[in-house]
């Protein structure tokens, strides 16, 4: 005889503990992503498509990466812009570090709010 039970349906809890971990997983790539944007890009789709589907103090975390993403590509086409003006180049290094100063902070103190299972309070702020 073979004892083939259904596999139970997952829990709440476990859903949310796995929503969890995936928004920690995007965290961590934008971590990644002063290194190579490629990373920020796919974490940035992991949130777009993750967003509607999470819990609501979930789903600020995922609106709060989309932010970013937004707000660092506005920096990146405006440290590009005074590069190409090779006068504002020096302007262009300081964006770029900024950048990746803003994006390290802005990344681990959400990383942290996930972590303690506090929402933001303002997703759409610029600074944290």
């Amino acid at each position: 005889m073979t004892d083939t039970q259904p596999n139970p349906a997952p829990t709440p809890a476990t859903d949310e503990r796995d929503e969890r971990l995936l928004c920690g997983l995007v965290y961590v790539l934008y971590l990644l992503g002063p290194a190579n944007g490629l990373t920020v890009l796919v974490g940035a789709l992991i949130a777009l498509l993750r967003k509607d589907k999470a819990a609501p103090w979930l789903a600020g975390h995922y609106e709060f990466q989309i932010r970013t993403l937004i707000y660092m590509i506005a920096l990146v086409i405006i440290a590009i812009i005074c590069a190409i003006t090779i006068i504002l180049l020096p302007v262009a290094m300081l964006i770029w570090l900024l950048l990746g100063i803003w994006m390290i902070i802005r990344v681990a103190i959400g990383l942290v709010r996930l972590v303690d299972g506090r929402p933001h309070p303002d997703q759409k702020t610029f600074f944290v």
